[in-house]
């Protein structure tokens, strides 16, 4: 568009140069052509001149001819002298007037000449501008096209990417949530190992009252459990094994024991101690397979509810050894 801009006052002065220059060439035009009609005058005056001349000499020549008549003659000659002189005088300064014009329409004529080659180029110039800047302005909608494309492929990532991060954000707080519950199942766990332990401490020394106190109230069965500190330490190797579970007595069996280890302390004779032996709670203990191992939240009962060794269960066989040494032992 600027380009367009400066070609239109361009072209106006070019044709403005133009329509003067056709001005200027018929205005040589016509004072050439009062110069040849000059030169046909000073011609035809010449010869007038000649003629008269001519005239002149036959006159001199021929004495019948009155003087008079020769002076006006002379006169007029003299006349048309003059004026020939003062024509040829005029017509000097016009033809130099008309050279002097001339010369500056020339210089005007060379000067335009160059202006419009200097013009010429310069429209040449501003065409090629005007091409190399449509080229550019193609090459750039080209350019916004492949830069729309790839701002609208950036826009569909940038959602992509809104819901990639809702998903990750929610993904997260389920993983926060795990994360808590987790920690809460870790420490119901570690609460539940330390009653476990609790547990299994308190079973231990139930199991050491119960045999303590089954070993005192019954004497008489001192070949089904031997008194001596080497066969308690067998038990006790059988109590501290990992391998046996217990499971939580009942506070009724508890209060039982301890009745049972009151008792042993009073004095009783033994028939009374023979009838009494049948209705003692003994304790009940279970041997667990090698290839068992310890549950969460469950265990085999070594003490029972009733909390009475279950003798029909254990008979004594012909060795004189019960069952339950066996169990413990074998």
């Amino acid at each position: 568009i600027e380009g367009n801009s400066k070609v239109f006052p361009l072209f106006l002065l070019l044709s403005q140069r133009l329509q003067s220059y056709d001005g200027l060439e018929k205005k040589l035009q016509e004072v050439f052509s009062e110069r040849s009609s000059i030169l046909h005058q000073l011609s035809k005056t010449s010869k007038e001149l000649d003629s008269i001349k001519g005239n002149l000499q036959t006159l001199k020549n021929d004495d019948s001819v009155p003087k008079k008549d020769v002076q006006r003659i002379l006169e007029l000659s003299h006349k048309q002298r003059e004026e020939m002189k003062s024509l040829q005088a005029a017509l000097q300064k016009q033809l130099d007037e008309a050279n002097e014009r001339a010369e500056k329409q020339q210089a005007t004529i060379k000067f335009l000449k160059v202006e419009m080659e200097k013009k010429t180029k310069i429209i040449k110039d501003l065409q090629q501008e005007n091409k190399s800047l449509k080229n550019k302005l193609l090459s750039g909608n080209k350019i916004c096209d492949a830069y729309a494309e790839e701002s609208k492929k950036i826009q569909a990532q940038l959602k992509e990417l809104r819901y990639g991060k809702k998903d990750l954000i929610f993904k997260g707080q389920q993983l926060m949530d795990l994360e808590h519950k987790l920690t809460l199942a870790k420490e119901e766990l570690e609460k539940t190992a330390l009653d476990k332990e609790s547990q299994l401490k308190a079973l231990k020394d139930t199991v050491h009252i119960c045999f303590s106190a089954v070993l005192h109230d019954q004497p008489s069965s001192s070949q089904r459990f031997p008194t001596s500190p080497s066969h308690l330490f067998r038990y006790s190797s059988l109590i501290n094994s990992p391998r046996v579970t217990f499971q939580q007595p009942h506070a009724k069996d508890i209060s039982r024991v301890q009745r049972i280890v009151t008792a042993t302390k009073s004095p009783m004779n033994p028939g009374i101690m023979r009838r009494e032996s049948g209705g003692v709670k003994e304790c009940q203990m279970e041997k667990v397979s090698p290839s068992s191992e310890i549950k969460q939240g469950t265990a085999t009962p070594l003490v029972s509810s009733g909390g009475s060794l279950n003798a029909k269960l254990y008979p004594r066989t012909a060795t004189g050894k019960s069952q339950l040494d066996d169990i413990f032992f074998n």
